[in-house]
C-alpha cells in the first residue's frame, strides 16, 4: 500500500520547474549543460557539425541546452539573454550568434539537444530526489514513468522554442 501511495506523490513532485536555476542554482546548471554536451552523440555528418566560423556545434549545443533549461525560449530572446545573463555570455567566450543561427541550429540539431536537455533534466531531478525517492530507483515502473515524464519535458521545453520563433521555415 505505501508504494502505491508514494507513487501518486512522486508523480505529483516530479513536476519541474521551468527554470531549473529554482532547483540546482545558477552555476551548477551552466555546469551541467557544459557536461551535457559529453554525453551527447554525434553524426560526423550531420549539418549541425558543418557550422562555419567561430560558431563550435558544442557552444551552441551548451547554449541553447542551457537556455532552455533557464525558460529562454526564443532565439531572439537568447540573444539579448547574450547581453544581460553573464551565463549566457559565458557560454559564447565572445562568439555571439545570431538568432537566425540558433534556429537553423536547433532545427538540424534536434536529437542531439533532445539528448543533452534531457540529461540535464535527468540531472536536476536527481538532485531534488530525498532518500525517501531514491528508494524508487531501482524499480522499472519507475524508471518508465521517469524517463516518459523527462521525455515530454524536453518536447515541451522544444516546442516552446518553436512557437516563440514562429512558424518554422526553410
Amino acid at each position: 500500500m505505501k508504494m502505491i501511495r508514494s507513487h501518486a506523490v512522486e508523480k505529483e513532485k516530479l513536476g519541474l520547474p521551468r527554470n531549473l536555476n529554482e532547483w540546482v542554482g545558477d552555476l551548477t546548471l551552466l555546469g551541467l549543460a557544459f557536461d551535457s554536451v559529453q554525453t551527447v552523440h554525434w553524426d560526423l555528418n550531420e549539418k549541425a557539425l558543418q557550422t562555419s566560423g567561430p560558431f563550435r556545434p558544442q557552444m551552441l549545443l551548451t547554449l541553447l541546452t542551457y537556455c532552455y533549461s533557464c525558460g529562454i525560449y526564443g532565439s531572439q530572446e537568447i540573444v539579448q539573454a547574450i547581453q544581460l545573463n553573464k551565463n549566457v555570455r559565458y557560454i559564447c567566450a565572445h562568439n555571439y550568434p545570431d538568432w537566425h543561427l540558433l534556429r537553423k541550429f536547433r532545427r538540424h540539431s534536434r536529437a542531439q539537444l533532445e539528448q543533452s536537455l534531457k540529461w540535464v533534466l535527468q540531472q536536476a531531478w536527481a538532485n531534488q530526489c530525498d532518500a525517501a525517492q531514491a528508494d524508487y530507483l531501482g524499480y522499472d515502473w519507475f524508471e518508465d514513468y521517469l524517463n516518459a515524464e523527462l521525455d515530454a519535458a524536453v518536447q515541451q521545453r522544444l516546442e516552446l522554442a518553436i512557437l516563440m520563433d514562429g512558424v518554422e521555415s526553410d
